[in-house]
């Protein structure tokens, strides 16, 4: 499995506002991405940024998600977040997550 983590920065209510754009606009697409297995999204209100990661089934999925691009740039320009980079990594260990 590999791991797409985007580095945004912005204040908690931007972010908020991201991530409604995001699941009302992105997540129905990712949902339908060949590999996609699913998303999280990190907030540090302290120092005003967040990441967003995708989880992918192989590096091939990770590498070539056609649009993807697109639609993160969209939404942060939206919410008026800043897009600071994107990357990639292998995930070597999991355990469940159960959030409350």
């Amino acid at each position: 499995m590999f791991a797409r983590v985007a580095t945004f920065g912005g204040s908690a209510e931007q972010t908020a506002e991201a991530l409604a754009v995001f699941e009302a606009q992105v997540m129905p697409w990712l949902r339908e991405a060949s590999g996609f297995r699913g998303f999280v999204a990190l907030l540090d209100r302290r120092n005003e940024r967040s990441l967003g990661i995708t989880f992918w089934a192989d590096e091939e999925a990770a590498r070539h998600v056609g649009g993807l691009e697109a639609l993160r740039d969209d939404v942060a320009h939206i919410a008026g977040t800043e897009f600071r980079q994107i990357d990639l990594y292998e995930v070597v260990t999991a355990d469940s997550l159960a959030l409350q």
